[in-house]
Protein backbone atom coordinates (compact mmCIF):
# COMPACT_ATOMS: atom_id res chain seq x y z
CA UNK A 1 0.00 0.00 0.00
CA UNK A 2 1.60 3.81 -0.75
CA UNK A 3 1.10 5.80 2.03
CA UNK A 4 2.02 9.56 0.78
CA UNK A 5 2.35 11.91 3.37
CA UNK A 6 1.49 15.51 1.88
CA UNK A 7 4.22 18.42 1.97
CA UNK A 8 3.91 22.24 0.83
CA UNK A 9 7.13 23.22 -0.90
CA UNK A 10 6.60 26.58 -3.02
CA UNK A 11 3.00 26.96 -2.31
CA UNK A 12 2.14 23.60 -4.27
CA UNK A 13 0.86 20.16 -2.99
CA UNK A 14 3.57 17.38 -3.48
CA UNK A 15 3.78 14.07 -2.61
CA UNK A 16 7.01 12.73 -0.86
CA UNK A 17 8.61 10.19 -2.40
CA UNK A 18 7.29 10.12 -5.87
CA UNK A 19 9.71 13.17 -6.92
CA UNK A 20 13.20 13.18 -6.53
CA UNK A 21 15.55 15.97 -5.03
CA UNK A 22 16.93 16.18 -9.01
CA UNK A 23 13.46 17.32 -9.81
CA UNK A 24 13.24 19.88 -7.10
CA UNK A 25 16.78 21.27 -8.20
CA UNK A 26 15.43 21.30 -11.55
CA UNK A 27 12.70 23.26 -10.20
CA UNK A 28 14.90 25.37 -8.66
CA UNK A 29 17.13 25.87 -11.38
CA UNK A 30 14.09 27.15 -13.71
CA UNK A 31 12.72 29.58 -11.12
CA UNK A 32 16.78 30.83 -10.59
CA UNK A 33 17.23 31.63 -14.59
CA UNK A 34 13.59 33.06 -14.83
CA UNK A 35 14.64 34.89 -11.84
CA UNK A 36 17.72 36.01 -13.19
CA UNK A 37 15.65 37.01 -17.15
CA UNK A 38 13.99 39.37 -15.10
CA UNK A 39 16.67 40.79 -13.25
CA UNK A 40 18.57 41.55 -16.43
CA UNK A 41 15.95 42.75 -18.35
CA UNK A 42 14.93 44.95 -15.37
CA UNK A 43 18.91 46.09 -15.76
CA UNK A 44 18.44 46.56 -19.67
CA UNK A 45 15.45 48.75 -19.29
CA UNK A 46 17.21 51.31 -16.65
CA UNK A 47 20.61 51.21 -19.34
CA UNK A 48 20.20 55.29 -19.60
CA UNK A 49 18.95 56.14 -16.25
CA UNK A 50 21.35 58.49 -14.77
CA UNK A 51 22.79 56.65 -11.33
CA UNK A 52 21.42 53.43 -11.52
CA UNK A 53 23.69 50.56 -10.38
CA UNK A 54 23.05 47.10 -11.95
CA UNK A 55 21.49 44.26 -9.81
CA UNK A 56 22.81 40.91 -10.37
CA UNK A 57 21.10 37.37 -9.61
CA UNK A 58 23.66 34.40 -9.29
CA UNK A 59 21.62 31.07 -7.82
CA UNK A 60 24.37 28.11 -9.07
CA UNK A 61 26.49 28.34 -5.47
CA UNK A 62 23.05 27.86 -3.46
CA UNK A 63 21.59 25.22 -5.63
CA UNK A 64 25.38 23.45 -5.47
CA UNK A 65 25.23 23.71 -1.71
CA UNK A 66 21.70 22.52 -1.63
CA UNK A 67 22.88 19.42 -4.07
CA UNK A 68 25.71 18.38 -1.71
CA UNK A 69 24.54 19.19 1.46
CA UNK A 70 21.18 16.67 -0.19
CA UNK A 71 23.22 13.68 -0.19
CA UNK A 72 23.74 11.56 2.50
CA UNK A 73 26.57 10.21 4.05
CA UNK A 74 25.25 7.04 4.44
CA UNK A 75 22.83 4.59 3.34
CA UNK A 76 19.23 5.99 3.86
CA UNK A 77 16.49 3.53 4.70
CA UNK A 78 13.20 3.87 2.62
CA UNK A 79 9.82 4.87 4.74
CA UNK A 80 7.43 3.21 3.68
CA UNK A 81 4.85 3.80 6.56
CA UNK A 82 4.28 7.26 7.81
CA UNK A 83 4.99 6.20 11.55
CA UNK A 84 8.15 3.94 10.71
CA UNK A 85 11.50 5.66 12.22
CA UNK A 86 13.78 7.11 9.55
CA UNK A 87 17.27 5.43 9.41
CA UNK A 88 20.00 7.89 7.77
CA UNK A 89 20.23 11.80 7.31
CA UNK A 90 17.19 13.20 5.91
CA UNK A 91 17.71 14.76 2.60
CA UNK A 92 17.86 18.57 2.31
CA UNK A 93 15.04 20.59 1.07
CA UNK A 94 15.81 22.90 -1.90
CA UNK A 95 14.02 26.26 -0.97
CA UNK A 96 14.58 29.57 0.23
CA UNK A 97 14.64 32.55 -1.90
CA UNK A 98 17.62 34.01 -4.20
CA UNK A 99 19.72 36.19 -3.45
CA UNK A 100 19.80 39.75 -5.92
CA UNK A 101 23.26 41.80 -5.31
CA UNK A 102 23.28 45.44 -6.15
CA UNK A 103 26.72 45.91 -8.40
CA UNK A 104 28.12 49.40 -6.84
CA UNK A 105 31.96 48.94 -7.20
CA UNK A 106 31.87 50.07 -11.11
CA UNK A 107 30.66 52.95 -12.68
CA UNK A 108 30.62 52.78 -16.49
CA UNK A 109 29.04 56.39 -17.22
CA UNK A 110 29.51 59.88 -16.38
CA UNK A 111 26.55 59.53 -14.92
CA UNK A 112 27.02 56.73 -12.61
CA UNK A 113 25.47 54.13 -14.75
CA UNK A 114 27.01 50.83 -14.29
CA UNK A 115 25.34 48.58 -17.35
CA UNK A 116 26.58 47.51 -19.82
CA UNK A 117 23.83 46.79 -22.49
CA UNK A 118 25.74 44.14 -24.61
CA UNK A 119 27.11 42.30 -21.61
CA UNK A 120 23.40 42.27 -20.27
CA UNK A 121 22.40 40.78 -23.77
CA UNK A 122 24.63 38.20 -23.88
CA UNK A 123 23.41 37.37 -20.40
CA UNK A 124 19.85 37.44 -21.59
CA UNK A 125 21.03 34.91 -24.17
CA UNK A 126 22.80 32.50 -21.90
CA UNK A 127 20.00 32.82 -19.92
CA UNK A 128 17.48 31.64 -22.48
CA UNK A 129 19.64 28.79 -23.64
CA UNK A 130 19.73 27.65 -20.24
CA UNK A 131 16.35 27.52 -19.81
CA UNK A 132 15.59 25.50 -22.67
CA UNK A 133 18.06 22.94 -21.77
CA UNK A 134 16.52 22.46 -18.25
CA UNK A 135 13.26 22.41 -19.71
CA UNK A 136 14.55 19.33 -21.94
CA UNK A 137 15.31 17.86 -19.07
CA UNK A 138 12.04 18.28 -16.95
CA UNK A 139 10.47 17.30 -19.57
CA UNK A 140 12.53 13.85 -20.56
CA UNK A 141 12.08 13.35 -16.76
CA UNK A 142 8.07 13.49 -16.81
CA UNK A 143 7.96 11.37 -20.23
CA UNK A 144 9.84 8.81 -18.17
CA UNK A 145 7.68 8.99 -15.34
CA UNK A 146 4.44 9.07 -18.04
CA UNK A 147 6.23 5.73 -19.76
CA UNK A 148 6.45 4.33 -16.43
CA UNK A 149 2.35 4.97 -15.27
CA UNK A 150 1.16 3.84 -18.99
CA UNK A 151 3.14 0.55 -18.92
CA UNK A 152 2.31 -0.52 -15.64
CA UNK A 153 -0.89 -0.29 -17.09
CA UNK A 154 -0.46 -2.97 -19.60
Amino acid sequence: MFAARLGFIWGRVEVEGLFSITDRLLERALDGVSARQRVTAHNIANANTPGYKRYTLSFEAELKQALEGSQPKRLRGTITHPRHIPIGEPRTRVDGPFTVRRDTTTTMRNDGNNVDIEAEMAQIIKDQVFYQALADLVSRRYAMLRDAITEGRR
